[in-house]
């Protein structure tokens, strides 16, 4: 059949033909070409994937999106959606070849260890993963713990130290994975230094002094008691703690699930921070509030992440105004001066691992990084050398409690 389904009817074929090809806007984004559908009428097609803008002279300029590749501007219809699809295909990622790293990095992105993790997680290792994209075709057999150490180094030559340490965590993470899968018969990360890091450079999310904390969890009102308390004494991360429901706190424990790994984590509440806890539920009733959430700002509506931020670091900054702390007060700090804590106490890093819900060893040796393990060292030259009573008893002294 040809022509227009109905062909007695052209009020029906001109009205319609004029609705397929009717006026439209240039977009910044976007074109359409003029094409033949199958009765003969015409119509217009979006074409996709352009930017297309005027200068500050006026002159028109049309640009491939996402190669950044300049097009005529003079081309239109099929000669342009031909322009656009030669620089598509050009630019299309190609496929990973099998048994390289390219390949091993794809398979970590699609299995749930990746899939899993926070938004902002996944944002970030993919920055590492775009670094590594010129060495992507290095075939898995040649990459050993030397191969990670030269590329540690040069690394950290042309990115900071902690871009570097990050860049290697994400790849062990992957190597993990495809030691799971046999993709890979070892991690060469495993026995790996971590990259140096300038002392003059600030340390981010320091951990906090005994001081500051007895100092700030004192002077913060409930509505920041909460938080600070979860984070000081549990070392939850920030966006777990604003998003725990009343439930999570049952039964003298604190059960979520850590968005950044999707850990099932279940800790314990004791001592100063159940009395904190009870003091909220007592004072933010359910029968007074509309919500169930844990951690209720001043007006006892829940936090968003925006509004906290803003909040605390205002009254973090109040705190050193009135010398209750020095600069460089965060909330990650916190976990940063828990896992510091449990070093120093003596625990293994698998220990602080699992009960921080990280991932791997690398993250905990991070976090515990400015732990002072010289009383651990003294217990242990005690135990060797059979050191006296009295000395262990001063090795004990150094300890610091959680």
């Amino acid at each position: 059949m040809s022509g227009c389904p109905r062909q007695g009817s052209a009020a029906w074929c001109g009205m319609t033909c004029a609705r397929l090809t009717g006026g439209w806007t240039a977009g910044t984004n976007r074109s359409r070409r003029r094409v033949m559908n199958g009765w003969g009428c015409s119509m217009r097609v979006k074409i996709t994937g352009l930017k297309r803008y005027k200068d500050r002279l006026g002159i028109e300029r049309v640009y491939h999106r996402k190669s950044g590749t300049p097009i005529d501007a003079k081309l239109t219809g099929q000669a342009l959606a031909a322009e656009v699809d030669r620089l598509d295909k050009l630019h299309a990622p190609k496929a990973a070849q099998s048994g390289t790293l390219g390949a091993l990095l794809e398979s970590y992105k699609k299995s749930p260890k990746f899939t899993d993790l926070a938004p902002r997680t996944r944002s970030d290792y993919q920055k590492y993963m775009d670094h590594l994209k010129p060495i992507a075709g290095t075939p898995l057999a040649l990459i050993d713990t030397a191969f990670m150490a030269k590329l540690r180094d040069k690394t950290v030559k042309k990115r900071r130290g902690a871009f570097t340490n990050h860049m290697m965590a994400m790849l062990s993470s992957a190597f993990k994975h495809g030691k799971e899968y046999a993709l890979v018969t070892s991690n060469p990360c495993l026995e790996l230094e971590k990259a140096k890091i300038a002392k003059d450079r600030r340390k981010e999310n320091r951990p906090w002094t005994k001081m500051e904390r007895v100092n700030v969890l004192t002077a913060a009102p409930l509505h920041y008691k909460v938080p600070i308390a979860l984070a000081r004494f549990l070392g939850m991360r920030r966006g777990d703690i604003l998003r725990l429901p009343r439930m999570a706190y049952r039964e003298g424990y604190i059960s979520f699930r850590a968005s950044k790994n999707g850990k099932i984590m279940k800790l314990p509440a004791l001592g100063e921070l159940r009395k904190i806890l009870d003091e909220a539920l007592e004072a933010w009733p359910v029968s007074q509030i509309d919500v169930t959430m844990l951690c209720l700002n001043s007006h006892r509506k829940p936090w968003t992440e925006m509004g906290f931020s803003a909040s605390i670091g205002k009254f973090f900054d109040d705190c050193v105004a009135r010398g209750l702390a020095s600069k460089g007060l965060t909330m990650h700090g916190l976990r940063h001066s828990v896992a510091t804590d449990l070093r120093e106490q003596g625990y293994r890093l698998e220990d602080i691992k699992n009960f921080l819900g990280q991932e791997t060893i690398e993250m905990a040796e991070h976090y515990s990084s400015s732990a002072d393990v010289s009383g651990v060292l003294i217990d242990m030259a005690n135990v060797i050398q059979a050191g006296s009573k009295r000395e262990r008893v001063l090795s004990n002294s150094r300890k610091k409690s959680v």
